[in-house]
């Protein structure tokens, strides 16, 4: 005789043996999985109510907000917003227009014969108003001046070049103040 064992039970017994251990088997991984899931349940419930306390937290501070916002500040930020937009358009023209030290280059680079420039006053554009340049200083002569006064008018930067006439009053030593428009 064979030394291994012998089965000596019929085989529909052994096949409903086999069903047994196949079905407490089946009972014992269904309740470790159940434990597995409520033990995770367990673990993951403090950090659940943490997320639901910071989106709650989260909610009101939104909420705050969008009152704020809609509120009748709502007014003075649009008014506020209005004159921030003014303003970046002027710093946009400022930053467009020349600056008084170049201006005051070119003029000084026009030649001037016979005559003593004393003083500069320079208005920059305002609204529709350009730019002047006030002039002011001693011509040597009469024709200094007038030569002086076309070469300002022959200048490209000169819209318009204003002398009075009463400057031509003296012969020599004549004071005066010349305005220049000056182009854009």
């Amino acid at each position: 005789m064979p030394d291994g064992l012998t089965d000596l039970l019929p085989p529909e017994r052994r096949a409903r043996l086999a069903r047994e251990y196949r079905y407490r088997f089946g009972v014992v991984a269904v309740s470790l999985i159940i434990l597995l899931l409520l033990a995770a349940a367990a673990l993951l419930s403090p950090t659940y109510l943490f997320l639901i306390g910071s989106a709650a937290a989260k909610e009101t501070r939104l909420a705050g907000i969008q009152a704020s916002l809609s509120s009748s500040d709502q007014v003075a930020l649009s008014v506020r917003l209005e004159a921030l937009s003014s303003d970046a358009v002027a710093l946009t023209e400022l930053a467009k227009a020349p600056s008084a030290s170049a201006i005051v280059r070119t003029v000084l680079a026009v030649p001037r014969a016979g005559i003593t420039i004393s003083g500069f006053t320079y208005a920059p554009v305002s609204g529709t108003t350009p730019a002047t340049l006030a002039l002011s200083g001693t011509a040597a002569t009469r024709d200094a001046l007038r030569s002086y006064q076309l070469a300002l008018q022959s200048a490209p930067f000169a819209r318009a070049v204003d002398l009075p006439v009463s400057a031509y009053a003296k012969d020599a030593d004549i004071g005066f103040t010349i305005t220049i428009l000056l182009a854009p």
